[in-house]
């Protein structure tokens, strides 16, 4: 390594997802990290303390990258706020399965990082009270994590149209369930 290369925490970040990227979680470790790099291991311990630390950070980034797909629904409308949250975790999915598996099947994030947001978003725009709104989302999310998983395996595996008329389909029959003497604003 040259002496005049100064390793920083951006680096080794993308780095780190750049590993988890192509060989997966299990893969990243100070070792592959440094090779990566092209680098020792200290100065990836000096930046982090240990490899809790690295992880840590690459849980924000990964969190960030679900965001910026979440972002893109919001921004393009034509749907709702809880139907572009949900298309936007099927896009990280089928775009980031590296990452997507990182944050939602190593057991070190939380179950959405974002939940709060989305059952307040489901109160807001349902009129849900907030316990119908939690057990509403965390049966959607099951059904919801079923074609994440699908689409991070086999990402032509369905469309984005596929995608959306599925979440429709799912959340009318829940929507029917939870509420059987609401009028359904769908078929106004």
């Amino acid at each position: 390594m040259p002496k005049n290369r100064k390793i920083t925490e951006d680096m080794v970040l993308k780095a780190a997802a750049e590993i988890v990227r192509q060989d997966g979680t299990e893969a990243l470790n100070v070792r592959s990290l440094a090779q990566m790099l092209n680098c020792s291991t200290q100065p990836i311990y000096s930046l982090f303390k240990n490899m809790e630390g690295v992880w840590r950070a690459l849980m924000g980034e990964a969190k960030r990258q679900y965001r910026r797909h979440i972002d893109e629904f919001l921004k393009e409308g034509g749907r709702s706020n809880y139907e572009a949250y949900g298309m936007g975790f099927v896009r990280f999915a089928r775009v980031e399965p590296g990452l997507f598996r990182f944050l939602f099947l190593t057991g070190r994030g939380t179950p959405d990082p974002f939940l709060d947001d989305i059952e307040t978003e489901m109160m807001r725009l349902y009129r849900m009270p907030e316990e119908t709104a939690a057990a509403f989302h965390s049966d959607m999310a099951v059904f919801s994590f079923g074609l994440a998983v699908l689409v991070s395996k086999q990402a032509d595996a369905l469309s984005e149209a596929q995608i959306s008329e599925a979440f429709k389909r799912q959340f009318y029959a829940l929507y029917a369930y939870y509420f059987p003497n609401r009028e359904r604003f769908w078929e106004k």
